[in-house]
C-alpha cells in the first residue's frame, strides 16, 4: 500500500511539473531552471516554481517580434518587477535577459538591469550598464557590469570589446552572466566576451528580493537608486535564472531561439518553409485558407526586412539580400503564425 502510495504521489508531481513548465519554450533549458519570466501579457514565472513577480510601474510593451503586450518597457525613474528571491541560486548560477534601450550615456548616470539578494557587504548580486561611479575608475561609461554591494565590483565588460556592440543603443541585445568555478563570465548575442577569475559565492537571498529593471539596496528588500545608478529606462524581455553554468550551445540556443534546429513554432501542419537553412531562396507552404494575406519577415531585433502577398499555397520568396542570421516569418491577419528559419 505504502508503495502504491509513493507510486501515484510520484506520477502525479511529474504530471503537475511538466504541466506548470509546458510554457517554457523549447530551446530554454529546464535543467535547474529557477524562474523563467516571457512576459507573455504579465509578469508570471513561466517555470513551474512560482517566483511571480509584482510589476511596479512598468507597462507592457512590444516584443523584439513585433508582438504586442510581451515585454515590459520601464521609464527609468520609477518602474521595476519584485519577487521573493528565497530559491535563487547562492553559489553557481547563469542570467540571461534580452534588452533593449536608447539611453545609454542619456544622462549622467548608470542603469541597473537585474539584481537580488544582500544583507552585508558582498552579499548581492547586481547587473548593471554604463556606471560612472567614482568608487573604482575602471567602472564607468560604455561598460557592462557585475558587482556584489558596498562597491565591490567582480568584472566590466567594455562596449564594443570581444565582439560585441560598440554601443548598445536602438537594438535588442541578448546578456548572459555565468558565475561557477571558472569564475564569471559574459555572453552577448550568443558569443563569449570576456570575464574574471573572481567566483561570487555567498549571495544572501533567505527573504530577500529579486528585482527586473532595478536592484537591490544593501538590505535585499528595497529598490535602489542614487546619483551614479538608476532603474532601467527601456524594454527588457525573456528573463531566466538557472542554479547552475549553462553551456555555451544552451546560451547560443537561447540567443537563436532554436534547439540544434529551427522549427515551426505554431502552426506547424499548415505552414512551413523549406529549405532550412536556405541560401538565396525558400519555399513558403501555406494552407489555402491563408492565401491573401501578407508574410513579413523580421529580424531578430523585430525590425521588418521583406513583406509578401501570398498568392498560392507555394511560395518562393528570395532572401537572398537578406544578411546571414535568425529570422521569423509572420502572417499579418495570424499574428500567433510564426515560422522561423536560418539564412546562411
Amino acid at each position: 500500500m505504502k508503495n502504491k502510495l509513493f507510486l501515484t504521489i510520484a506520477v502525479t508531481l511529474g504530471l503537475t511539473a511538466a504541466t506548470m513548465a509546458q510554457n517554457v519554450p523549447a530551446y530554454v533549458s529546464t535543467n535547474f531552471l529557477v524562474g523563467w519570466w516571457p512576459f507573455n501579457g504579465n509578469a508570471n514565472d513561466e517555470s513551474g516554481n512560482g517566483n511571480n513577480a509584482t510589476v511596479n510601474g512598468a507597462t507592457l510593451t512590444s516584443d523584439r517580434y513585433g508582438n504586442a503586450s510581451a515585454s515590459y518597457s520601464f521609464n527609468g525613474s520609477s518602474n521595476y518587477l519584485e519577487g521573493s528571491a528565497s530559491t535563487f541560486p547562492t553559489g553557481n548560477r547563469s542570467i540571461a535577459i534580452w534588452f533593449y534601450t536608447t539611453n545609454i550615456n542619456v544622462g549622467t548616470a548608470g542603469m541597473q538591469t537585474f539584481g537580488y539578494g544582500g544583507g552585508l557587504c558582498e552579499e548581492s548580486w547586481l547587473m548593471q550598464m554604463d556606471n560612472t561611479t567614482p568608487a573604482a575608475s575602471f567602472f564607468t561609461d560604455n561598460t557592462f557590469e557585475v558587482s556584489i554591494g558596498c562597491n565591490t565590483w567582480i568584472t566590466a565588460l567594455p562596449f564594443g570589446v570581444n565582439g560585441t556592440p560598440s554601443n548598445p543603443n536602438n537594438n535588442w541585445h541578448h546578456w548572459v552572466i555565468t558565475n561557477g568555478p571558472s569564475g564569471v563570465e559574459y555572453y552577448i548575442d550568443g558569443n563569449y566576451a570576456g570575464g574574471a577569475t573572481a567566483v561570487v559565492g555567498g549571495t544572501q537571498v533567505t527573504g530577500k528580493k529579486y528585482f527586473i529593471g532595478s536592484c537591490p539596496d544593501l538590505t535585499g528588500v528595497q529598490a535602489y537608486q542614487d546619483a551614479y545608478l538608476s532603474h532601467w529606462n527601456g524594454k527588457l524581455d525573456d528573463v531566466g535564472i538557472w542554479n547552475r553554468v549553462l553551456t555555451p550551445q544552451e546560451i547560443s540556443d537561447l540567443f537563436n531561439g532554436n534547439t540544434s534546429g529551427i522549427t515551426d513554432l505554431s502552426y506547424s501542419n499548415k505552414i512551413s518553409v523549406y529549405p532550412n537553412p536556405a541560401d538565396n531562396t525558400i519555399n513558403l507552404n501555406v494552407g489555402k485558407e491563408f492565401i491573401g494575406q501578407d508574410a513579413s519577415i523580421f529580424d531578430l531585433y523585430g525590425r521588418s526586412v521583406k513583406t509578401i502577398r501570398i498568392s498560392e499555397e507555394n511560395s518562393l520568396l528570395d532572401i537572398s539580400n537578406l544578411t546571414s542570421g535568425i529570422f521569423v516569418i509572420k502572417l499579418k491577419n495570424n499574428p500567433s503564425s510564426i515560422i522561423q528559419f536560418i539564412k546562411n
